[in-house]
C-alpha cells in the first residue's frame, strides 16, 4: 500500500520514530511544496548524458560497459549551471537525474512517474520506474522529447514524481546494485548482464 503524504513526513523526519527505516530525500528544497498526498515531487539535476548524434554505427550491448569504454564513443557528460537551460529538441534523448539523493529502507521501495504536465507538452520521463529497497544515489531520468517543437529544461525543475510502497514481509538481503551511490546520471552497464554474450549473434 502506499504512503501517504502523513507517513512520508513522518519518515522523513531524522527524528521520527523510523529511525531504522527512515527515507532519505535531500536537499529537499521546498517541503511544503513537494510532497503531495501520496509522494514527492524530484527535481532535475545540473548533470546530463548526451548522444553525439553526428556519429553512426549501432551500439552493441556487450560492448558499451563503462570497462571497455565503447559507450563514450557515443555518449558524452555534460553539467549545466543554475540558471543556464538544456534545449531538448523534438526526437531528441538524453539522461538527466533527480537533484536529490535518496536513501530507502530495506523495507521500502520506490517508483518514479514522469509528471503529466511535462506530458502534455511532449517531454517523456521514461525512468525505470522501481527504485529498489535499500537504494542509495540519485535517480536517473531518461527524457525524450516527443513533441514538435524544443523544450527547455534547467535544474530546479520539478520533473518527476516519487511514490512509496511497504514491502510486505523480510526483504532478503540486498547485493550492492550496480548503479548504487551514484551523484550524477549512470552511463548503462547492459554489459554486466549474465548472459548478454551468449546469446548474442555470431
Amino acid at each position: 500500500m502506499p504512503l501517504s503524504k502523513n507517513e512520508i513526513i513522518s519518515r522523513i523526519s531524522p527524528s521520527s520514530k523510523y529511525r531504522k527505516s527512515r527515507i532519505i530525500v535531500t536537499p529537499l528544497l521546498d517541503p511544503k511544496d513537494q510532497i503531495g498526498t501520496s509522494g514527492i515531487d524530484l527535481r532535475l539535476g545540473k548533470q546530463f548524458i548526451l548522444f553525439k548524434s553526428h556519429l553512426q554505427g549501432s551500439l552493441k550491448p556487450e560492448r558499451i560497459g563503462s570497462t571497455i569504454g565503447e559507450i563514450f564513443k557515443y555518449q558524452e557528460e555534460r553539467v549545466i549551471g543554475m540558471n543556464k537551460a538544456l534545449v531538448l529538441h523534438p526526437n531528441q534523448f538524453v539522461l538527466g537525474s533527480s537533484l536529490e539523493y535518496i536513501g530507502l529502507p530495506t523495507n521500502l521501495e520506490a517508483r518514479i512517474d514522469g509528471r503529466s504536465s511535462w506530458a502534455r507538452i511532449g517531454l517523456l520521463i521514461a525512468t525505470a520506474t522501481t527504485v529498489h529497497p535499500g537504494f542509495q544515489g540519485v535517480v536517473t531520468l531518461e527524457l525524450s522529447n516527443h513533441g514538435s517543437i524544443p523544450i527547455e529544461l534547467y535544474p530546479g525543475l520539478k520533473i518527476a514524481y516519487m511514490t512509496f510502497e511497504e514491502i510486505i514481509g523480510k526483504y532478503p538481503h540486498r547485493a550492492k546494485s550496480k548503479y548504487d551511490y551514484s551523484i550524477g546520471p549512470r552511463y548503462s552497464k547492459i554489459s554486466d548482464d549474465k548472459g548478454l554474450k551468449k546469446f548474442r549473434p555470431k
